[in-house]
Order: C-alpha cells, then sequence, then structure tokens
C-alpha cells in the first residue's frame, strides 16, 4: 500500500525536519500580517519554554514581542506541518508522521485533554505532558508501529460507521486507533483514552498529505485566528479573508468571553469530506447545531465534492455558490484551559477563487 499513508512513528519535529528555519516556530493558517492573538501567543511562549528559549513563559512572551529575539513565527503548512486550533509547534515537538516513500506530513501529538496547548493554555502541566507524555508514548507505540501498519484512512472511515464526523468528534477512532496496537501497554492506553481528540492530529496530517498527493487544486488551508486562508498549487502566497468566530452554541450559555477567530489547520479535515462535509454521520451534531447549520448542511457535501479525489472542489463551489462547511471549537481569544464552544465556519467564495 505504498501509495497509500500510513502513520509510521512519532517524532521529534527537528528529527524529522532538520532544515527548518532557526529559532522558528509554527501556528495555524496563514501568515500573521501584524501580532497574533493571545491565546496564540501564549502557545508560542509555551513552545519556547520547552525549547530552552526562555525559562518561563513570562519571559518568552516579552521574548516575542521583540524583533530582536529571533524567534519567528511561521505557517506550519508552508514546511509539511499541520497545528491544531491555537497550539504551536517547535523543533521539540513530538509529532506522528504520516504519508509514504514520497511525501511526510507531521502533526502535534496531542498531549492530553484541557488544559491543552491547542486551547491556548499557559498552564505548566501542558508543557509536562507535551515533553514527557508524549516521549514516553513514542517509547511505547514506535516499536509497534513498526510491526502494526496503521492506515490512517481506514480508521476514519471505519469511525464514521461508529458516529465520528472526523474532526469535531473522533472518539471512536481514537479507540480504533489504540485497539490497532495489540500490544500496547495497558497504562498507556488508558492514558491516550482520557483524551477522546487523540486522533484528531494523526487525522490531520493524513488529510495534509491527501491535499498535497491528490488532483485537488488546495495544497493548504486553514485559519490563525484573525484570517482564514488557502493555498492553490504552484501558488506563491496564500489567498487570505478575514476569520470571524465560529457559528455554534457556547458550552456555558454564560461564558462571556470573547470568541477568538476561526483558528487551526484541522480545516484539512473537511477540505478532504469528513467534519463538516460528513455531518450525516454525526447526529449529535446534528442535533446540537441546529440553529446554526445551514438548511443544505447534509445536500452541500455532495454538491460541492470532487468524487474522483473525496476533496473539495474550488471551481463546483464557484458554480454551485455555496462553501464548504469547516467545523471548529471556539477558543477564547485570551486563551483558556478549555475551549468556551464547537461550531463551524463557512468561508466566504471569494477566497476559493483560483488564480487564472
Amino acid at each position: 500500500m505504498s501509495n497509500t499513508a500510513q502513520l509510521t512513528r512519532m517524532v521529534r519535529l527537528k528529527s524529522a525536519l532538520p532544515n527548518l528555519p532557526d529559532q522558528a516556530l509554527f501556528h495555524a493558517g496563514p501568515p500573521y500580517k501584524g501580532s497574533p492573538p493571545e491565546a496564540v501567543l501564549n502557545a508560542a511562549a509555551q513552545a519556547a519554554v520547552m525549547e530552552g528559549w526562555a525559562a518561563d513563559t513570562q519571559t518568552a512572551r516579552s521574548m516575542l514581542s521583540e524583533s530582536t529575539s529571533g524567534i519567528t513565527l511561521l505557517p506550519a503548512q508552508d514546511y509539511g506541518v499541520v497545528v491544531p486550533l491555537a497550539q504551536v509547534a517547535g523543533p521539540s515537538t513530538w509529532c506522528v508522521e504520516v504519508g509514504n516513500e514520497a511525501l511526510k506530513v507531521y502533526s502535534p501529538v496531542s498531549e492530553g485533554p484541557a488544559p491543552a496547548l491547542r486551547f491556548g493554555s499557559i498552564e505548566p502541566v501542558c508543557r509536562d505532558r507535551a515533553m514527557n507524555d508524549c516521549k514516553l508514548f513514542a517509547e511505547h507505540i514506535n516499536p509497534l508501529l513498526e510491526k502494526t501498519p496503521i492506515y490512517p484512512e481506514q480508521l476514519m472511515q471505519q469511525a464514521l460507521q461508529l458516529g465520528d464526523d472526523g474532526h469535531a468528534i473522533v472518539g471512536a477512532g481514537t479507540k480504533l486507533w489504540v485497539d490497532a496496537l495489540t500490544d500496547l501497554p495497558a497504562d498507556i492506553r488508558k492514558k491516550i483514552l482520557t483524551n477522546a481528540g487523540f486522533a484528531l492530529t494523526t487525522w490531520m496530517a493524513y488529510c495534509s498529505w491527501k491535499l498535497r498527493t491528490s488532483s485537488c487544486p488546495i495544497v493548504a488551508i486553514g485559519a490563525n485566528g484573525i484570517e482564514f486562508g488557502l493555498k492553490f498549487k504552484n501558488a506563491k502566497a496564500w489567498a487570505t479573508i478575514d476569520a470571524p468566530p465560529p457559528s455554534g452554541p457556547r458550552f456555558n450559555p454564560e461564558q462571556t468571553a470573547q470568541a477568538l477567530g476561526a483558528i487551526g489547520d484541522s480545516a484539512v479535515v473537511d477540505a478532504c469530506g469528513y467534519g463538516g462535509q460528513a455531518l450525516k454521520h454525526a447526529p449529535p451534531l446534528l442535533a446540537e447545531w441546529k440553529d446554526y447549520l445551514p438548511a443544505d448542511a447534509l445536500t452541500r457535501p455532495g454538491r460541492i465534492i470532487d468524487p474522483e479525489n473525496g476533496c473539495i472542489d474550488p471551481a463546483r463551489i464557484q458554480a454551485e455558490r455555496v462553501a464548504p462547511i469547516i467545523n471548529l471549537a471556539i477558543l477564547d481569544s485570551l486563551g483558556a484551559n478549555t475551549p468556551i464552544g464547537r461550531g463551524h465556519y463557512s468561508p466566504p467564495l471569494s477566497v476559493f477563487q483560483q488564480p487564472s
């Protein structure tokens, strides 16, 4: 199955991609044109501490605001990496590696449930999990992956039949992921399963690989909390548009925190026919979002997905005059231990206009 992406290992980013720019950190979505949102700065400060560039997050935040610090924030997808939500990856970040002999894509190993880096949390426990738990996972999982192939697409398709959409809900997929490694020690299995969203970054890496290797004209897609963007194959720059917060309910209706604009590279999942294009498989989401989803949410995917590659098609999007639905968590704009809600985002049609 060399033409199918395989989960091959967990690896530190600098070991997999040794030629990354010096003192670079990698964020979701298109490049920032100004200062990143607070939630992303929190995650970047956490990453800088883990790299040993700063003694604490307060010092790291100061360094990030200084042009002379040498630390740069770059779009992850421009370097073959996809990051969830507000998370920022650094050279030492443990990542899943997904791909084949021709191309491999990387995404951070999900370090645990809330509080978590992907939500913009500043809690020290996030760093401890990202450095130590992820290292522990790699030590136990890598030897098993050498003898037990895991093909993400197979697990994603199975998980759809068990109630996942592949994005907002991935609990069934996480269990399939863990169950595939029958010799995984019980304590490691238990720790992973406390995080129902563990499989998502594997799915993200696979979907990014698919966009890059299929006939889909889109090679990158995501949002940075300020702008949503996508990149067409052979294009030098991202096409971008302002990104409002996702539309959806808050977990606590009395929560008054300001919502961050749409954010995350996980839009690659929805671009490959999962997430917002697979809502029919996840009745709980349809019920939860009934007051927020467009009336054609269940029929829209059939109008904008290219049946040859299973990905959204910009030409069909323009012809049908409807945009894809992208499922996303709703984050506190200042960063927090947990998301404040979940919902969906449909980008304006203009961003899908292919350059002539």
